[in-house]
């Protein structure tokens, strides 16, 4: 199994913070995967960008789509993120219009998103989406959504999960 990580910075491949970050060293994560069954490989890469420096989120959609070429070539491609933005947001436009990933939340027919996927450990106000899941062209997705369930009105997390069922044709 194949696995590494990259800092979101501009030395990639080394720790640190990145731009105009502040507070945290953020990095991407990525393994390569085979399906046990089908033998079929791919690519998983899974970010969460800085919370308060804007540069940094931009540069980091823009080095996102500079290393999954490096680091994938051509394999299919999944990406996970928190990149702390909407769908308005120009990092996650940059991501969705990049013409190598496209949000699964656009490709099935009934996305289940009835409010934000982020919640602050409280009944979420709004539906603003900033976690999100991408795939490359090599996959087709049946479901997306939000999901929203809490416990005895207790948050496992300040953000709820966010699930897709994609295929690897």
């Amino acid at each position: 199994m194949l696995s590494g990580d990259f800092w979101l910075s501009e030395t990639p491949g080394q720790p640190g913070k990145g731009w105009d970050v502040t507070c945290c060293n953020r990095i991407c994560s990525w393994v390569y995967l085979e399906d046990k069954t089908t033998h079929k490989k791919f690519y998983v890469f899974n970010v969460h960008y800085d919370h308060q420096g804007i540069i940094a989120r931009k540069e980091s959609s823009k080095l996102i789509l500079k290393k999954i070429p490096e680091i994938a070539g051509n394999n299919p491609v999944l990406l996970t993120c928190d990149l702390n933005g909407n769908r308005e947001s120009e990092w996650y436009r940059r991501l969705a219009t990049s013409g190598i990933l496209t949000d699964v939340y656009t490709k099935v027919k009934f996305p289940y998103a009835n409010n934000s996927s982020a919640n602050g450990f409280k009944t979420p106000r709004g539906n603003d989406v900033i976690d999100h899941i991408f795939m490359t062209k090599q996959f087709a997705a049946s479901r997306w959504g939000i999901l929203t369930d809490t416990y005895f009105g207790k948050f496992p997390s300040d953000h709820f999960p966010v699930l897709a069922e994609v295929e690897l044709k």
